[in-house]
């Protein structure tokens, strides 16, 4: 009997989900609502690994300050330099925010005439409004009823994080909410009835990314260096897009640099100095979420540095150590969709129950199915994110030469902490 109970009420749970038509008032909503969701945590949700990323391959640009006044040919160094950054604990979270307003009158009527009439202008920007004031009423307790209806997670997961969190609107809530509102008497019975009906086909939840969990972040580049005119050496570095990963995507960087002796204007040397510019650009492209939404970001950056070498045991060993100014700017562009779980709740995808054993069942949203009525999000939205900022780094190493050959080895410390190191060949 108990196992027939069961079954009946999945039957009947599985017809619901099946008739669950998509209201398009309801889904413009919730798109727009999902823009700005976006829009406020996108920028803290995906800057650390955006930031971290640049901020590792942006480093490997010296191993020594020597460079020759005057060579009678040139020499040449070719290497591979890699880059290891660690995720600092402070990235891998963010406190989320919700597009939620305090009703402002003046803003009011930019949707609706109050005199001499009711006379509504946008019904469909004046009911996102409505939403927007009523999530702000609901979260801050500034309601007729002095209560707090709606709580927000303290904290979310960036992308190098790992943490669940989402934010959940109780349709019977909104409802009381939207019925309680001072201004809600006085609107059209017409919009009234609009209102409270997309209030309960609106989504419960909306989910945030839960993060990747990365505590480190890997890069290598081969690099090139000729020297020397006038003290004077060039470096070039590049590598083309490689997969770094589902976590990372696909990555390629450049740059271009020059390095300056400063030492070889010194009457008595005891050490060498040399300044250096470098400019470098990344790019990252790479599909994020179960809906795959499309993460691409071009980055440049200026890193302008001095640095200092002593060599010892007949230059057999050199120690170095150098300040770095960093200046990077990063644009994104973001392509995105509703997450699996909107569309499953305004019928955009069919929801249903699996039997794992007659007395068990799992919850699965499928895929899209346009032939039966489940199309899926088919209007992706576009978010553009810029990103400028400054760095200081101090950077300390140690090169072992052996003939031709050169390996080092140095840290890096500022707000990304990074450890380099590299081979190269001297000829």
């Amino acid at each position: 009997m108990r196992k027939t109970f069961i079954t009946i009420i999945c039957l009947l749970i599985n017809l619901i989900l099946l008739k669950a038509e998509a209201d398009p008032n309801t889904v413009n909503l919730a798109r727009t609502f999902g823009r700005d969701i976006f829009e406020l945590n996108g920028v803290p949700y995906l800057q650390p690994l955006v930031e971290t990323l640049n901020a590792t391959s942006n480093s490997r640009f010296f191993n020594q300050a020597f460079v020759p006044a005057k060579v009678d040919k040139p020499y040449f160094r070719f290497g591979i330099h890699t880059m290891l950054g660690f995720v600092r604990n402070d990235m891998k979270t963010y406190a989320p925010s919700l597009p939620a307003e305090q009703l402002d009158p003046n803003k009011l009527n930019q949707y609706v005439d109050v005199f001499p009439s009711v006379n509504i202008k946008d019904t469909a920007g004046l009911m996102y409004y409505a939403l927007k004031t009523i999530l702000y009423d609901g979260i801050h307790g500034t309601n007729k009823y002095n209560k707090v209806f709606f709580e927000i997670p303290e904290r979310s997961a960036t992308i190098l994080g790992h943490q669940d969190a989402s934010f959940f609107f109780r349709h019977s809530a909104m409802d009381s909410l939207i019925r309680g509102h001072f201004i809600f008497p006085y609107l059209p019975k017409q919009f009234q009835d609009s209102l409270i009906s997309t209030i309960w086909k609106f989504p419960e939840l909306f989910t945030l990314p839960p993060g990747a969990d990365m505590n480190t972040i890997f890069a290598g580049v081969p690099q090139f260096e000729i020297g020397s005119l006038f003290g004077t050496e060039m470096l070039i570095r590049f590598i083309p897009p490689v997969n770094m990963g589902k976590n990372i995507g696909d990555f390629a960087f450049w740059g271009v640099g020059l390095k300056h002796s400063i030492s070889q204007y010194f009457e008595e040397r005891y050490f060498d100095l040399a300044i250096q510019a470098v400019y470098q650009g990344t790019y990252l492209k790479n599909k994020v979420g179960e809906t795959n939404s499309d993460l691409r970001s071009d980055a440049t950056f200026w890193d302008f540095n001095i640095h200092f070498s002593k060599s010892f045991f007949d230059e057999q060993f050199n120690v170095y150590a150098g300040i770095s100014y960093e200046l990077f700017n990063i644009n994104s562009n973001f392509t995105y969709y509703l997450p699996v779980q909107t569309q499953w709740q305004l019928g955009l995808l069919e929801g249903k129950y699996i039997h794992k054993i007659p007395t068990d069942s799992v919850f699965v949203i499928l895929p899209p199915d346009p032939e039966n009525g489940f199309p899926g999000d088919t209007v992706p939205q576009t978010s553009n994110l810029r990103i400028t900022d400054a760095n200081l780094k101090l950077v300390f190493g140690i090169t072992y030469q052996l003939g031709p050959l050169a390996v080092f080895l140095d840290y890096n410390i500022s707000k990304f902490n990074i450890f380099t190191g590299g081979i190269e060949v001297r000829f």
